[in-house]
């Protein structure tokens, strides 16, 4: 049973780090990740159940923190291509709207026409209708936008109103913006492929406990026996699971610092 669950978990580490397909990019609203705080919520269930099948505390424990870092890791990818997902499709509506704006039509009728042939993305298109609604209604719609919780959308909206405000032509300031989205995302898509050398370096190096104990156990030791079995070898297991929990999220912070999203 113990063995069974260890090797559960190396199962659901190695699919944190997969890439999504085309089928989830395309979702409107990406299913929600369990968090860290729900699985330490789940312990005191978890433990009972565990021990009741016979399974050391020491290992209920090394598991949950293997839990825990896992989806620690699927939400900051999830994180990271809704952020890349959002740029994308405002990079799409932007293009739309200076087309618009060159035909001399007003922000309100381009936003119409951008929104029309944007695929929904989140809540970055329901912000972007509300916009619109609202300043065809003789609302703020730049007020929308910058009190949006997306940064993007706030430059959008400052944009905006320092257009009325001043005078600036509005296609100039969106030109320039866009240009800057198509920067960051060529610079982004750039530095993501120069890193997944690093990235299958860390998990492979975070993987490399279970081939040892996979080794011990073809030579004919029992590892697993001895780092499930409690005592020494469960201390053993708990500090060297929270050692390698530490050091890869220490890595992908790292990683995720040379690619900020």
């Amino acid at each position: 049973m113990a063995s069974l669950l260890i090797f559960l978990s190396a199962g659901l580490f190695l699919s944190g780090g997969r890439p999504v397909t085309a089928r989830t990019e395309t979702r409107t609203r990406p299913s929600q990740v369990l968090s860290p705080v729900l699985i330490m919520s789940a312990f005191p269930l978890l433990t009972g159940g565990f021990i009741a099948t016979g399974v050391d505390p020491a290992t209920v424990i090394s598991i949950l923190i293997g839990a825990v870092v896992i989806t620690w890791r699927i939400q900051r990818l999830h994180n990271a291509r809704a952020t890349q997902q959002q740029a994308a499709t405002l990079g799409n509506f932007l293009g739309l709207c200076i087309s618009t704006l060159r035909a001399g039509a007003p922000m309100t009728e381009a936003m119409d026409h951008a929104l029309a042939g944007t695929p929904p993305a989140g809540g970055i298109t329901d912000t972007l209708q509300t916009a619109a609604r609202r300043a065809r209604s003789g609302g703020s719609g730049q007020a929308v936008l910058i009190d949006a919780p997306i940064a993007d959308l706030q430059r959008l909206g400052t944009l905006w109103e320092t257009s009325e405000k001043h005078g600036i032509p509005l296609v100039r300031l969106l030109e320039q913006m866009r240009t800057r989205i198509d920067a960051r995302q060529r610079h982004r898509q750039a530095t993501s492929a120069q890193l997944q050398g690093p990235q299958a370096t860390a998990v492979i190096l975070a993987l490399l406990p279970l081939a040892g104990i996979l080794m011990g156990t073809v030579m004919g030791a029992d590892p697993l026996g001895f780092l499930t079995g409690g005592g020494l070898g469960g201390l053993l297991l708990v500090v060297g699971v929270s050692l390698v929990a530490g050091g890869f999220v220490m890595t992908q912070k790292i990683l995720e610092g040379a690619n900020p999203s």
